[in-house]
């Protein structure tokens, strides 16, 4: 069985190019095509395809919202963006759902090969954003970084930085010595410490501190 694709961007010659590319391919079917979010919507519903080519700019409603709403609506579709914005809508495709980002320079063969990875479930992103993604990443890694601890645990490790014992601890936070002593060894494996000079280290390495 083909695979069923919409087509959605507001630029006529842009589909028409699409489609040709595409009918190439013996085991893709274009089943449709549509010019705005909200005639995307109308077009998913009523075809039911595999996958949508998702353009973002378009009049009305863009690609990302169309995106979230056909999630939200419980379309099976695989979205993959094709658009000519690098990584600026990257992290928000992904959030409203789509299942890769392509860029509209990409070859015909490549295009094929990306919706048949997300017919298969998996998520295509054109080589050159790869760096971005990684970045992005990394970014994301960082942020959570500070999300390690809870806000106990960050009390009672400031008050570890500041030399105070458990006894103390537990005495200005109003804990029990015990509860202490659990964050504190909480805290140690999160930060992969074996002791206090360690654990308040690893702390400032990460900019919990």
């Amino acid at each position: 069985m083909k695979i069923k694709v919409l087509l959605v961007d507001d630029q006529q010659l842009v589909r028409e190019g699409l489609r040709r590319m595409l009918e190439l391919d013996e085991e893709i079917k274009v089943a449709g095509e549509a010019s705005s979010g909200e005639e995307a919507l109308l077009k998913a519903k009523d075809l039911n395809p595999d996958v949508i080519l998702m353009d973002i700019r378009m009049p009305g409603m863009n690609g990302i919202e169309a995106t979230r709403r056909l999630k939200a609506q419980g379309s099976i579709a695989e979205v993959i963006i094709l658009t000519i914005y690098e990584d600026k809508f990257l992290a928000q495709s992904a959030e409203a759902g789509a299942s890769g980002y392509l860029l509209k320079d990409i070859k015909q063969e490549d295009l094929v090969k990306a919706i048949k990875l997300a017919h298969t479930g998996q998520s295509p992103f054109s080589p050159s954003l790869t760096r971005s993604l990684f970045k992005q990443f990394a970014n994301m890694v960082e942020s959570n970084r500070k999300a390690i601890l809870t806000p106990r645990q960050l009390d009672i490790l400031r008050l570890i930085a500041g030399g105070v014992t458990n006894k103390n601890i537990a005495q200005k936070l109003y804990l029990s010595e015990a509860t202490v002593k659990r964050e504190t060894s909480s805290i140690f494996a999160k930060l992969d410490a074996t002791d206090r000079t360690q654990a308040v280290a690893e702390a400032y390495a990460k900019n919990l501190l």
